[in-house]
């Protein structure tokens, strides 16, 4: 194991942090840390290593205030860090590019040596239903594909992402269990109380030998409870984050139970019914994290039975030797750098039936958790705490923070209540929260993330304060949009850590549901062309120039399609592919292009087209051309439920090779080469 700084075992003594965790939960206040340049003061954010026995006390603490508060003691709580599966709505955000080619992502469609690989969803036809797949396809020197061999996956699971390895000659496949297969209802121990679980429990790892011209061959087979999170894949190690809330329904402890009925009740809890297990190739189970590899929250106010692992696995092993490290408390969202995990968690109740009618108390504090990916090994390295709370919007939470050059920038909002929702349907009775933006470095000696400076943001505009709804960081510069698409788009300097600014105001209102930095200076935004009524008349697409930041101009304007067109852009994961070529950039997404239906030639039955939207940027030149689409089908008025279902463009994804693009979709690869 290898813990930095200030993390020893201390054997023979009460777990004191238990005292810690009751009293801010009660309390809800937090505590301050040291900023940067000042005196440091003890680190209350940070994470303190399990002895024997310590899991089982921490939940045992949490059931017992649950039931304090009127809630089922021991119900399977839903993770308050959501996963990428597809019931999650919480998704870990990437940022900017991955720093290094080793480092990866993981994909529907990637492209290797000469092969194409594609992960298909299962999807409804008249004669039943299509069974989920790995597909292998060779590409020939026009781009053209031929298909060499496929595998059918579990139809209890959905397929999420796919890795290859090992030059070429590994695929690991990943998948969530489906919520809906076969569910089954969960009865409590007394049969008083049945529940159907509400979210994924189970994540599936399929390995697979792949090869030039060659059909994939499962090798090994690994299935972990729990939800996935993010994923990394660097030179043969594949990092998984997921999240699992164990199931102690067996344990009942109903609402309202007193403390002596707590204890009877969870007499016999132990570790083993905490810690989330895996079975390789169908064997036993095993327990996917030692306790000794696990760390807690002291004052982690969540009232989630959670645990978050962070695991390494070598998929060049034959047995797909893995370790792994836990974190024991609710997480509100979870950052993938490139080589490191950020966990926020929140040091207050939040106090709400939901999250977006949710009121935080006065002084909330976030807490930040650095893990490190070091090889075989995960280590946590540090923690520190910003002023505020992620907001009240789960989808968007991830996106506020983001590390650039061993900074961690984090958003946060310092109002009791705000705005959430997605534009232009926002809770408008709520008043605009205050912002800020905390920029954090890890001092790499005191397991401390220090605070290197802080800059308010409170839009004001014509029409009074506005909120932040988005921002989007791009290296050394930030974009921050607001609820209000009329309004401009502030550029944030975030190029000097202990001074940043807001630099100006890019007149980029309509253009704002996705941000993409490009070469030379420029911007490219994609939004939505709307009436004043509200409604979205296509996709609009604008060119902006931002080299001085404080006098951006817009180069260039496109559209696409007409009423009710979409794009991948502006959902909380965006799937988006980037060619760069010299001074050329082409840029190609998923999207459904609906015609105008005036249009010259328009045929009644034909609405429109679905497939990869292809554009392309001359860096040099400041100017922006639509390219021919890469069509995966037609949209046809009468269209059945099942092929909507089959072309579901949630489902789809753009890749380009050369001067081939490629788009999966409906269980096939569509293939367009050239303008």
């Amino acid at each position: 194991m290898a813990y930095r700084g200030l993390m020893k075992k201390v054997a023979g003594v009460p777990p004191a942090w238990l005292a810690v965790a009751t009293a801010a939960f009660v309390s809800g206040c937090g505590g301050g840390s040291g900023d940067g340049g000042g005196p440091l003061t003890p680190n209350e954010a940070r994470l303190q290593v399990t002895r024997s026995g310590d899991l089982v006390a921490y939940f045992k603490a949490k059931i017992a205030q649950r039931a304090a508060l009127g809630y089922s003691g021991t119900a399977i709580t839903v993770p308050t860090v959501g996963a990428l599966s597809a019931a999650g709505s919480v998704v870990a955000n990437t940022g900017v590019p991955l720093a290094g080619p080793a480092v990866e992502e993981d994909g529907l469609i990637k492209a290797e040596g000469g092969m194409l690989y594609g992960l298909h969803r299962a999807y409804a036809t008249d004669a039943g239903r299509e069974p989920p797949r790995f597909s292998a396809l060779a590409r020939a020197a026009d781009g053209s594909l031929s298909n060499v061999g496929r595998v059918t996956l579990d139809a209890k699971f959905i397929p999420h992402g796919l890795y290859v390895a090992g030059g070429g000659t590994r695929a690991a496949v990943l998948s969530q269990q489906d919520p809906y297969a076969d569910r089954q209802p969960i009865v409590a121990a007394d049969a008083g109380i049945t529940v159907m679980p509400e979210y994924s429990r189970m994540l599936s790892l399929d390995l697979f030998s792949v090869g030039k011209d060659a059909a994939p061959m499962q090798l090994k087979q690994m299935r972990i409870d729990g939800l996935l999170v993010g994923s990394r894949l660097i030179g043969n190690t594949l990092y998984l984050v997921t999240t699992w809330s164990p199931d102690l329904l067996r344990f009942n402890v109903p609402a309202g139970a007193s403390a002596s009925a707590v204890e009877a009740a969870l007499k016999d809890l132990n570790t083993a019914a905490l810690i989330p297990t895996l079975r390789v190739d169908g064997g036993q189970p095993q327990p996917l994290v030692n306790e000794a590899d696990c760390l807690v929250q002291t004052g982690n106010a969540s009232l989630s039975l959670q645990l978050t692992s962070i695991t390494a696995i070598d998929l060049a092993s034959s047995n797909l030797a893995r370790t792994s490290r836990c974190f024991a408390g609710g997480s509100e969202a979870v950052h993938l750098g490139a080589r490191s995990v950020y966990v926020a968690s929140s040091r207050q109740y939040r106090y709400g039936g939901d999250v977006i009618n949710t009121v935080f108390p006065a002084g909330s504090r976030t807490d930040i958790h650095k893990f490190t990916f070091r090889g075989a090994q995960v280590d946590y390295d540090a923690s520190g705490s910003v002023d505020g709370h992620l907001g009240w919007d789960l989808r968007r939470m991830p996106s506020r923070l983001n590390e650039h050059q061993n900074d961690l920038r984090v958003l946060t909002f310092t109002g009791a209540a705000g705005q959430s929702g997605m534009p232009p349907v926002t809770i408008q009775a709520q008043q605009a929260s205050p912002a800020l933006l905390t920029v954090l470095r890890d001092s790499g000696s005191d397991s401390r993330l220090s605070v290197q400076a802080k800059l308010a943001l409170k839009p004001r505009t014509a029409r009074g304060d506005q909120q932040v709804d988005t921002v989007f960081f791009a290296g050394p510069r930030a974009y921050a949009t607001t609820f209000a698409a009329a309004e401009p788009v502030w550029v944030l300097d975030l190029a000097s850590p202990a001074n940043p600014t807001v630099a100006g105001e890019l007149a980029a209102g309509g253009h704002a549901d996705h941000m993409v930095p490009l070469p030379g200076g420029l911007l490219l935004g994609v939004g939505k062309d709307s009436t004043l009524g509200g409604t979205a008349e296509g996709i609009q697409l604008a060119l902006f120039d931002v080299r001085n930041p404080a006098q951006g101009r817009r180069l260039a304007a496109g559209k696409l399609g007409g009423r009710g067109s979409i794009t991948t852009l502006d959902s909380t994961r965006p799937v988006l592919d980037v060619q760069a070529l010299d001074t050329r950039v082409r840029l190609a997404f998923p999207a459904r292009v609906y015609q105008a239906p005036t249009a010259a030639g328009t045929s009644p039955a034909l609405r429109g087209y679905q497939g990869a939207a292809r554009l392309e940027v001359n860096t040099s030149a400041g100017t922006l051309a639509l390219r021919s689409m890469a069509v995966s089908t037609p949209i046809l008025n009468g269209d059945t439920p099942e092929l909507h279902q089959r072309f579901d463009i949630t489902s789809e994804r753009s890749l380009q090779v050369d001067n081939a693009a490629y788009q999966l979709s409906g269980g096939q690869v569509f293939t367009k080469v050239g303008d």
